[in-house]
């Protein structure tokens, strides 16, 4: 089975502005801007902390693991309130760490998936 990752990078604000910029004179010029995949950056290694904290670690390791088929679910799942499960996961599909599944009808449920393996941080020194 081949393992997919996600890679967690730290880059200087000012790094992110710079691509930022590059991406959009690609696109105003009419040239496709280069799409990095794989890959979410942070600027600074407290925000990853922030971010990905024990209790939203567990919510992406119950997605893998047991495929729930909504939010209400998943919150079973990590004996947790619904409500805080839904903000956690939509921040974390914010970032690109969840992707919220397409509802079958209006008001339909919302299955979450988690479509990596693994979460690599590589901090340059």
């Amino acid at each position: 089975m081949r393992v997919k990752r996600i890679k967690i990078g730290i880059s200087e604000a000012g790094t992110i502005f710079g691509e930022a910029a590059a991406a959009l004179d690609r696109l105003e010029t009419g040239r496709k801007a280069q799409r990095q995949t794989g890959w979410i950056y942070f600027s600074d290694v407290r925000e990853v902390g922030k971010v990905l904290t024990p209790k939203r670690l567990e919510i992406l390791k119950a997605i893998r693991d047991h495929h729930p088929d909504s939010v209400r679910a998943l919150a079973q799942l990590t004996g947790r309130n619904v409500k805080n499960v839904a903000d956690d996961l939509q921040l974390l599909a914010s970032l690109g760490f969840v992707d919220l599944g397409r509802r079958a009808r209006p008001g339909g449920k919302r299955p979450p998936r988690v479509p990596y393996d693994t979460l690599t941080l590589e901090v340059h020194l």
